[in-house]
C-alpha cells in the first residue's frame, strides 16, 4: 500500500491530498505543474 501525500500546484498552490498529483489541476487547468510538499507546507497553505 503507498501512503498518500500532499502535492501543491506551482502555478495556483491547489492542493492535492493522493497517491500522486493530477496531471491537470483542477483550479488553473496547468498541466503537469504539481509538486511534493510535506503536510506543514499543505497545512499553511489551506489555513487550517
Amino acid at each position: 500500500m503507498v501512503d498518500k501525500k500532499f502535492f501543491r500546484c506551482n502555478v495556483c498552490s491547489d492542493i492535492h491530498f493522493g497517491n500522486a498529483g493530477p496531471e491537470k489541476c483542477p483550479t488553473c487547468q496547468a498541466e503537469n505543474a504539481y509538486v511534493e510538499v510535506d503536510k506543514e507546507e499543505a497545512k499553511n497553505l489551506t489555513g487550517l
